[in-house]
């Protein structure tokens, strides 16, 4: 467990993430870093097994700790229903002799392989199982290695539901760098929504009285910072740069454990990209990787504060912006510079989930303050358009 003393409202924070492993050749260590595990149930999907997860299934299997191990056989783009109860099904060997005076035997931990919805899904899994978890993380693709929500399709709807924080966190920097590009790219983009994030949670904390936590924001902001300089080295796969970059996601992650709820790594941004994802989902077709309905979400809540440092009297207001513009101008020279391809280009669908992020969770952010100033609507269809003709 990670704790420390805090001069926040908090006053000590907890995480129950045990340690993390991320440099070339870690999955090497496995039997050394799950040493106090024996019966141990491997999660890998058709992508994730041939990167990484044949060589711990060896790995495992050699050192006596294999207790099952399932590949998910499909394109799974969110944890929902079928993909819990996939997983759920198969930790016991469903073939096995059944003893009818003895309850299923459990694995004694769950080892995730792979990144976003194999992480979160089996993190739901550990919850619902009353089981420790592990991953094996496959790509540098988003913040929520270490976070302790998971979102999941569910009644037709997207929503984040409780689950679990890992245990232990392995990156190996040799699998890592070898992840698709538009992957890294998605985690860069996750990381980049820290920003307008970062500004929502002091503007809530001003203007709502929203708890904050001084410590924990300039780490993350830290931690962003060193994404985006590490950003334009990613594409030579530096394994230094990869690693730097997730190091970053760590500090978001353990942020979210450390407050209690997601305000270190999100913000508005975060919940626009969730109302695009539900078009899609809604629609029938596949979402967005994650992280990129995120960044150009992100520039998007960027043009909003920047426009209203244009026209706001608040000099208060006028001072929280302006120590972020340097960010969000960052961000978009980034976005031009490295080709960051957008998501979502209709108009209408860029207005719609900008109005139903409005009512998709009861958070205080830029979307409430405007909303309470009477300019929702107006500022939805400008910053949209602005948006466009960047893209």
């Amino acid at each position: 467990m990670i704790e420390f003393a805090c001069t926040c409202a908090q006053k000590r924070h907890r995480a129950p993430l045990e340690g993390y492993d991320i440099y070339a050749g870690a999955i090497a260590r496995i039997p050394q870093i799950l040493k106090d595990y024996h019966r141990i149930y491997l999660v890998a999907d058709k992508n994730t097994y041939p990167a990484a997860g044949v060589r711990v299934e060896r790995i495992l299997k050699e050192n006596g700790m294999l207790y099952t191990s399932h590949v998910i056989d499909r394109d799974v783009v969110l944890p929902d229903a079928t993909t819990l109860g996939e997983i759920v099904l198969n930790a016991q060997d469903i073939t096995a002799k059944p003893n009818i005076f003895e309850y299923s035997s459990l694995p004694d931990l769950i080892l995730a392989v792979g990144s976003g919805t194999i992480n979160d899904s089996c993190r739901l899994a550990s919850f619902r199982l009353n089981l420790p978890y592990a991953v094996v993380g496959t790509a540098p693709s988003m913040d929520g290695y270490a976070s302790a929500g998971s979102p999941f399709l569910h009644d037709g709807t997207k929503t984040t539901v409780q689950a679990t924080t890992p245990k232990y966190i392995i990156g190996d920097l040799d699998i890592l760098k070898d992840a698709p590009w538009d992957m890294m790219l998605a985690g860069i983009g996750d990381m980049f929504g820290k920003y307008t994030g970062l500004l929502d949670w002091e503007l809530a904390r001003d203007y709502s009285g929203e708890y904050f936590c001084e410590k924990i924001a300039a780490d993350v902001l830290d931690a962003t910072n060193k994404c985006l300089e590490n950003g334009y080295l990613l594409a030579n796969r530096d394994p230094v740069c990869v690693k730097n970059v997730m190091e970053g996601f760590l500090v978001t992650g353990l942020g979210m454990a450390f407050t209690g709820n997601s305000r270190p790594a999100s913000g508005s941004e975060h919940i626009v990209a969730h109302a695009w994802e539900l078009f899609d989902v809604e629609g029938g077709r596949p979402p967005h990787l994650h992280g990129l309905e995120v960044c150009e979400a992100t520039r998007l809540i960027a043009i909003m504060y920047k426009m209203l440092l244009e026209e706001t009297a608040d000099e208060h207001l006028k001072e929280l912006i302006e120590r972020y513009v340097p960010y969000f101008d960052a961000v978009e020279e980034f976005c031009i510079k490295m080709k960051v391809p957008p998501t979502v280009t209709d108009r209408q669908e860029i207005i719609g989930g900008i109005r139903r992020a409005l009512i998709m969770r009861d958070r205080y952010t830029i979307l409430f303050y405007l909303r309470d100033i009477g300019k929702f609507d107006e500022y939805a269809e400008r910053a949209t358009d602005r948006l466009l003709a960047v893209l």
